[in-house]
């Protein structure tokens, strides 16, 4: 047997090596599968993982792969939605959460929209417990209505506002239409030449009319002092007149109205003398007479005083008594 005989692999140890290759590729093709199919769910093989569960209800529409919210930051996944009764219906849900987080035992999963164009999202909402929950406990879960839930019942005045707005839009459309906006620009230039007409031939009268305005206002800022007088002396006249007692001097007025009307009455109804010397002839004319009378003896005692008054002279009687 020569050296090249001896040195020719056999058929057994071909197929040994063929077999460990097939076992190495077999291995390979497994670890890659597994890290594969974690890293497409999201899941970080080479950190630390915290599985946790809730039972739904209703799972309003979660699906494997939803993102776990805590604040807004990404926590996890869900990694399993499996209904586990259909009566009542009972929809277990796994989450691996790849934060080292302290979860307390209250805390709850929240199903909800991620905005208004849809997506579902977990949110977790931390208890106040001071006991953690640990991998693998069932903690409570629930579903928030999403964001457009509300406009469901709306829909028929959003219909009504949307045609409305649609309406106005189109009537808007018309009236900036080329020809009705370009007639409306042939006015509003119309009209700004006949203004410029205007001011250009009354040019001098403006400026008149800007110069006595000016010199308004310098007469009124010099008398100003003199108004401000004026407006304060107003100001004390309203103080006296309102301390004034305006109520007992109308009443007073008042009263001496009613005598008035009193007395008037009387002298139209014919009571007292006054109202019989304007109302009866009689003692009107005796009064005149009397008054007649009375004239004519003051004209004869002028005429003949010594008839009516006897003048005693003192000097006279002395100097009959010298005799």
């Amino acid at each position: 047997m020569n050296m090249e005989e001896k040195n020719k692999p056999t058929k057994k140890s071909e197929r040994s090596a063929k077999s460990v290759k097939v076992a190495i590729f077999c291995i390979t093709a497994i670890v890659i599968f597994y890290f594969g199919t974690n890293f497409l769910k999201g899941v970080d093989s080479f950190s630390k993982r915290d599985y946790y569960y809730s039972v739904y209800e209703n799972s309003g529409g979660l699906y494997v792969g939803a993102i776990v919210y805590l604040q807004g930051y990404q926590i996890g996944k869900v990694t399993k939605v499996k209904l586990v009764n259909s009566s009542p219906v009972q929809i277990l849900t796994e989450y691996v959460i790849n934060e080292k987080i302290d979860i307390p035992k209250d805390s709850r999963f929240d199903v909800t929209s991620r905005d208004m164009l849809g997506g579902t999202i977990v949110r977790l909402s931390l208890g106040t417990e001071t006991q953690m929950a640990k991998s693998g406990d069932t903690l409570a879960c629930g579903i928030i209505p999403p964001m457009t839930e509300g406009l469901e019942s709306m829909k028929g005045q959003l219909s009504n506002i949307l045609s409305s707005i649609d309406t106005v839009a189109v009537s808007l459309k018309n009236a900036l239409s080329t020809d009705k906006l370009a007639k409306t620009m042939v006015n509003i230039e119309s009209v700004t030449s006949s203004l410029d007409h205007i001011l250009a031939k009354n040019e001098t009268n403006f400026g008149k009319i800007v110069t006595q305005i000016a010199q308004f206002s310098e007469t009124l800022n010099e008398v100003s002092p003199d108004l401000k007088r004026i407006v304060a002396n107003f100001d004390q006249i309203a103080d006296t007149l309102a301390k004034a007692n305006l109520a007992e001097v109308i009443v007073n007025v008042n009263n001496t109205l009613v005598q008035i009307e009193e007395t008037v009455r009387k002298i139209n109804t014919g009571d007292g003398d006054v109202a019989k010397l304007l109302n009866e002839d009689e003692l009107y004319i005796k009064l005149g007479n009397s008054l007649l009378s009375l004239d004519e003896l003051l004209i004869d005692i002028k005429k003949n005083p010594k008839k009516y008054i006897n003048v005693t002279v003192f000097g006279k009687k002395e100097k009959n008594n010298n005799n």
